[in-house]
């Protein structure tokens, strides 16, 4: 805790904590629920997700990758009865494109997009059109699956072959991996 938390009784969010040099982003306060979180996330291979020309893609964590900031946001709301997990928004591109998983017209499975869709305005959404823009993050051993809320039985996954499109699948265990690692992710500010 810094001298100004102990002194003053000030929260220090993340954003403070970025001025503090002394302290990680790990290390600070919680987010408060209405702000984005920003995590880095990691297939079962250790793969890194990254943007690639406006899609998001599953490769080799190199020290010159620069893995996709996924911003966090949750949905406020009912969740589904039966469903374990949080229900949540996800965005890349500091919450400009919205991951969503819907069918396109005439298609009869649902496949993963991203929508040009501002994370910050998906909450105030009717509930039926703020469905495909919600995953259910459950927790799975030290790793998260994020489930289809418009689409139950459809996760979030990535190819075991790298480089491929992130997408969804409804065969959980097969050849795409459906558990992440998020590593917490805090922005780097320079002060002028």
């Amino acid at each position: 805790m810094s001298v100004l938390e102990e002194n003053s009784g000030v929260k220090m969010d993340c954003k403070d904590s970025e001025k503090d040099e002394s302290r990680s982003c790990s290390e600070g306060p919680k987010v408060k629920p209405n702000r984005p979180e920003r995590f880095s996330l990691y297939d079962g291979d250790h793969k890194v997700l990254v943007m690639d020309d406006k899609i998001l893609k599953a490769v080799p964590k190199k020290t010159y990758i620069s893995p996709a900031i996924i911003s966090v946001l949750a949905s406020h709301g009912t969740a589904a009865p039966g469903k374990n997990g949080t229900p949540v928004l996800l965005a890349v591109f500091d919450g400009e494109l919205s991951l969503c998983c819907d069918k396109d017209k005439g298609k009869a499975k649902p496949s993963f997009q991203l929508k040009e869709k501002k994370l910050a305005s998906l909450n105030s959404l009717q509930e039926t059109a703020r469905q495909p823009f919600i995953f259910y993050k459950a927790q799975s051993g030290s790793r998260y699956t994020l489930e289809s809320a418009a689409h139950p039985g459809w996760f979030i996954c990535t190819s075991c072959i790298s480089g491929e499109p992130v997408r969804v699948t409804n065969k959980v265990g097969k050849k795409e991996h459906t558990e992440f690692l998020f590593q917490k992710v805090c922005r780097t500010e320079m002060s002028p």
